[in-house]
């Protein structure tokens, strides 16, 4: 018998992997399909765009650790991204804890709560992503 080469009995196939593994679900039924959505991604804050669903964001994880989502009492929302003005007196910008290292961002202003939404600029995101805004205008050419 003659030995077969390992490459002549193996494949390889490129295939997408969901960006997201879910092992728990929220409370907020509402927010239950969005988790099945192939179109849910991670992204750092800084790159939240318009119209996009904010999800979830994610606990801090020791070094090696997978971080743990951490999924909002009042269920997703639409991002409105604004410039980022710790003095704009809306009693958390200008906290400590939401200013990162490499800048800050809001990710909305007076929705969901009466204040801005400012998260650390490379701080993880679960966004179920605006496709409109991805979408060219009609009549648009490359």
């Amino acid at each position: 018998m003659t030995p077969v080469a390992r490459r002549d009995i193996t494949s390889t196939h490129r295939i997408g992997l969901h960006p997201v593994v879910v092992t728990a679900t929220t409370e907020r039924p509402a927010a239950r399909p969005l988790l099945t959505s192939p179109d849910l991604r991670v992204i750092r804050a800084d790159e939240v765009g318009p119209g996009d669903l904010i999800v979830s964001a994610f606990q801090p994880a020791p070094p090696g650790h997978l971080r743990r989502s951490d999924y909002f009492t009042y269920g997703p929302y639409p991002a409105a991204p604004a410039p980022y003005d710790p003095t704009c007196g809306c009693g958390v910008c200008g906290l400590p804890e939401v200013e990162g290292p490499q800048g800050t961002v809001i990710l909305s202003t007076g929705f969901p709560w009466d204040s801005c939404d400012p998260w650390p600029a490379d701080e993880p995101v679960l966004v179920l992503p605006n496709l409109l805004r991805r979408v060219p205008a009609r009549g648009a050419r490359d």
